[in-house]
């Protein structure tokens, strides 16, 4: 991996030397030959907060802008006094196995007040707004290249037009907190633009002096004012001059230009208050200062946006670009990947385009490190954890309103932190969940009247907790408990006695709401969760023939509830305290419907083997405890892991784009290298194909996973597929290279993290495990396990590598 130093010397020394000396690619750049003709071929950047998508347009260009935090709508009061009062005769009807009535009850009486995800009030993630620069009339390009280098996470566009070579420069600083863009042509007083800010709707543009300002307020569904945002930009210029209109800025004959863009919203000094905006600060300002804890001091977001503004004004573009770039690496360097050299120095698009049938392993790497690039770009400590579209939305209503849902997608998000070493990037949804906790209560209280808390399916940061407005996929009251365990496993991969105590009371939390809520099923005594739901899949009613949602005890609440109730029991023992609890806790585990195989074969997903009425549903909810849980593994359960295999197979590789990710990581589990590398590449199938209407799921031009459309959960979790088939740590031992496949005979990874805090290296040739080093934070003894080559314990010191020789 080039050192930074080195990167801007090559792209100064390519700039001067004519834009049409290309230089070489490495593996870790993806480039294009033409400007993006649409936003799922622009290329992100952000900063956790800030986003920005440049589209490297030539006469025109347009960078979407987002701020992770603007959200219309606002906390609401969903409580349905109706719904505890039915609960009884809900659960009665399911006991009775009558279904169907239990389901139109369900619809009827057991809802939020209001419309969950279709109510104003629960708002909407949406874009901030679009930077557009004019360029007016340019010759045809004679040369064009855009690009982002994951190494150092700044794009690039360079072309030569009339003559003269134009180069661009993007990336969004977090050490300043700003959106930065420079500007240079290869000849004096070549380049002229003209630059505005615009917004679909709320918003008013006005140029204050040679700032460009961009506010307004969104719509938040009640009495109260919604949430308000504030954007400037400012540009300095090396030569020309820089005019400002009413609603534009104007750069004429200049030979460089820089772009400084500022942003902030109202949720930074709401309800969360300030404080959350200066943790952003975590790496200090190398030039000087910590801009972002200076703006956090200021009262409103229009002061902050002013701040960050003025404090990136005063230093130069280049300072800026390296101490992004430091603070950057300190994430990123951490893993590397190789597979191999690229198949050929092409543009990423054709090169997606020929996976099928050009053998290519290093895209595979090229995925995984991108897939960390959005994690370290789209969250960081004190902000919110990335949402359905990460942190880039093009539009006020996106897609499923790019909210939190909690049966599977933001529990996706957050699978590469832990084997990807960036652990710390889960810290948002730690932060995240303990706000939810009390709206949970109120849930907990009013839908079920019980102690402890609890969340459903849909989520957004005004702490949505209740039921859903549609029970046939919002009624599963799991995801809580879901998010409860990432708490859990965040220890799990770095153990800290101080986290662990900061997190019990939520993991207690989430396991008393089912202490007081799981029922006795008739058949076995078991007990069970009632009523809920099998994520999204319907079964068909043996009397009735109709397509049924409600039921109780499904599979996934069942794993979900072994690996909660574990949990805390496990954590209780290691705070020494809480015994009571923790045997309660035991004894109710032991009471848990046994995960069993059908008559089939295949692993049941509800209490009873209904007839799915969708055999291929996109969901395979049941197989949770293979991934991400851990209780079904070949030497614990060998029947059960067998049975699994058999539900993959019925349930075929097809799926939008995040379940064919979540495919990855089950045949990981499963040790099928090749299986898990065929998912890989379903996965990566173009959504967008030439000569075709429409898209399909796979992924776009700029590498983000369509489902369609755009969602980034497919990203992080076909990441985390990639890292599980290289390294496992859940079977009380670390698997090298557990799922290897045939197209990737030889390679080496480094960095990659085992739960226990232990960071892992490996190198293989022809299959085969050659060397593998070690590096534990504590003194600890662990099981190594390689293919072909048997157990082996080894003892590691605190901060000492072990290098073993297979």
């Amino acid at each position: 991996m080039r050192n930074s130093n080195v990167v801007l010397i090559a792209a100064t020394a390519f700039f001067l030397a004519g834009c049409n000396s290309r230089e070489t690619h490495d593996a870790l750049t993806m480039w294009y030959d033409r400007p993006a003709s649409r936003w799922e071929e622009a290329l992100p950047l952000g900063n956790g907060r800030l986003g920005a998508m440049p589209d490297g347009g030539l006469g025109s260009e347009r960078i979407v802008l987002n701020d992770i935090s603007l959200w219309s709508g606002s906390e609401q009061d969903t409580s349905n006094p109706e719904a505890l009062r039915y609960l009884p005769q809900i659960r009665q009807l399911l006991l009775e196995g009558r279904n169907p009535e239990a389901q139109e009850m369900m619809y009827s009486r057991f809802v939020c007040k209001g419309g969950g995800g279709e109510d104003p009030r629960y708002g909407c993630y949406q874009t901030l707004g679009a930077l557009t620069f004019d360029f007016g009339d340019l010759p045809a390009p004679d040369y064009y290249e855009r690009g982002l280098r994951l190494s150092d996470a700044v794009a690039y566009t360079r072309f030569e037009s009339g003559g003269v070579c134009y180069e661009r420069e993007y990336f969004v600083s977090r050490t300043a907190d700003v959106v930065a863009i420079r500007l240079r042509a290869s000849e004096p007083g070549r380049l002229s633009f003209t630059l505005a800010l615009s917004r679909p709707e709320n918003a008013e543009v006005a140029c204050e002096g040679v700032v460009l300002t961009m506010r307004g307020q969104l719509p938040s569904g009640g009495a109260e004012p919604g949430m308000e945002y504030v954007a400037r930009t400012a540009v300095k210029s090396v030569g020309g001059e820089v005019v400002g209109h009413p609603h534009s800025l104007e750069v004429r004959n200049a030979t460089e230009a820089v772009v400084y863009v500022s942003a902030s919203t109202s949720w930074w000094n709401g309800p969360y208050d300030r404080d959350a905006f200066a943790r952003l600060g975590d790496a200090l300002w190398a030039v000087g200062g910590d801009p972002i804890a200076a703006a956090a001091r200021d009262d409103d977001c229009g002061q902050r946006t002013c701040t960050l503004l003025n404090r990136a004004l005063e230093c130069d573009f280049d300072s800026l670009r390296e101490a992004h770039i430091s603070d950057y690496k300190k994430y990123f360097d951490r893993v590397s990947l190789d597979l191999g050299r690229p198949a050929a120095d092409i543009p990423t698009d054709e090169r997606l385009l020929r996976l099928d049938s050009v053998p290519d392993p290093a895209f595979a790497a090229l995925y995984m490190q991108y897939g960390r690039y959005l994690l370290i770009s789209s969250t960081r400590g004190g902000s919110l954890p990335p949402n359905l579209q990460g942190l880039w939305a093009d539009g006020v209503d996106t897609p499923w309103n790019g909210d939190y849902h909690l049966n599977i997608n933001v529990e996706m998000n957050h699978w590469i932190t832990g084997p990807g070493n960036l652990s710390e990037l889960q810290l948002p949804l730690v932060d995240y969940v303990e706000r939810m906790v009390p709206s949970g209560e109120r849930t907990a209280r009013d839908f079920y009247g019980t102690g402890g808390w609890c969340a459903h399916v849909l989520a957004n940061p005004w702490n949505f907790t209740s039921p859903a407005e549609n029970p046939a996929w919002g009624s599963t009251n799991t995801g809580g408990a879901w998010l409860a365990l990432h708490l859990w496993e965040q220890y799990r991969f770095m153990p800290d006695r101080e986290y662990l105590c900061r997190v019990y009371p939520v993991l207690r939390g989430a396991a008393q709401f089912f202490v007081e809520n799981l029922i006795p099923e008739r058949e076995h005594g078991w007990l069970v969760t009632a009523p809920t739901s099998s994520p999204e899949n319907g079964f068909r009613d043996e009397k009735t023939g109709r397509v049924i949602y409600v039921c109780m005890g499904p599979a996934m609440d069942t794993q979900i509830l072994h690996e909660l109730f574990g949990a805390v029991r496990e954590s209780a023992a290691i705070l020494g305290g809480d015994e009571e609890f923790a045997a309660l806790v035991d004894s109710l585990d032991r009471r848990l419907p046994p995960s069993r195989v059908s008559k089939k074969g295949y692993l049941m997903e509800w209490l009873h083997d209904y007839e799915e009425t969708d055999v291929h549903h996109r969901h395979v909810s049941h197989l949770f405890g293979l991934y991400p849980g851990t209780q079904i593994t070949r030497s614990r359960t060998p029947e059960l892991f067998d049975a699994c295999r058999m539900t993959l197979d019925r349930r075929g590789d097809g799926g939008t784009g995040w379940s064919r990710a979540w495919k990855i990581c089950f045949w990981a589990r499963l040790g099928d290298g090749n299986r898990a590398c065929k998912l890989l590449h379903s996965l990566l199938q173009p959504a967008v194909v030439p000569g075709r209407d429409g898209d399909g799921s796979g992924t776009f031009p700029n590498l983000f996973c369509s489902h369609p459309p755009f969602q980034i959960d497919g990203n992080f979790g076909g990441a985390a597929g990639i890292a599980e088939m290289l390294l496992q740590s859940h079977d009380d031992c670390i698997d090298l290279l557990p799922a290897l496949p045939d197209e990737w005979p030889g390679g080496e990874y480094r960095g990659l993290k085992a739960r226990g805090d232990i960071t892992v290296g490996c190198r293989w040739a022809e299959g085969r495990v050659c060397e593998a080093t070690l590096c534990s934070r504590s003194d600890t003894t662990v099981l190594v396990r390689a293919p072909g080559a048997g157990l082996r314990r080894v003892a590691c010191r605190a901060g000492v590598p072990e290098r073993l020789e297979f």
